[in-house]
């Protein structure tokens, strides 16, 4: 709920639910996100953002490291051209790994039912 941690608006935001920021890459070294996704009982989780090869990759690894299921929305998540390599390249290299390291992979259709 802080200023500067705004939800997209056509995300949705159910009232009372919280907002957690977070200063580094792995969203769940925020301790209150892991207490209060604990505290709803929830046992999977599924990630969008950017950049994939960095908050989302880190994010990937915090969420399975606390236990949970992840699903990956494999058309929602982006990053920037590397000298070495093109975004559309490194998202499809991440949701491979992603898959490896034992996360689901869906689309923003089949997640909407689109």
């Amino acid at each position: 709920g802080a200023s500067g941690w705004p939800v997209w608006p056509q995300l949705g935001q159910a009232a009372g639910e919280p907002t957690f920021g977070k200063s580094v890459g792995n969203a769940f070294s925020n301790a209150e996100l892991g207490q209060w996704v604990a505290g709803q009982g929830v046992r999977d989780v599924v990630l969008i953002g950017a950049q994939s090869d960095f908050c989302v990759a880190a994010t990937v690894k915090g969420a399975l490291a606390q236990g949970l299921g992840v699903t990956i929305v494999s058309d929602a998540h982006s990053t920037l051209d590397s000298e070495e390599e093109k975004a559309p390249d490194i998202i499809i290299r991440h949701n491979k790994a992603f898959a490896e390291q034992g996360a689901r992979l869906t689309t923003t259709a089949a997640l909407i039912g689109g």
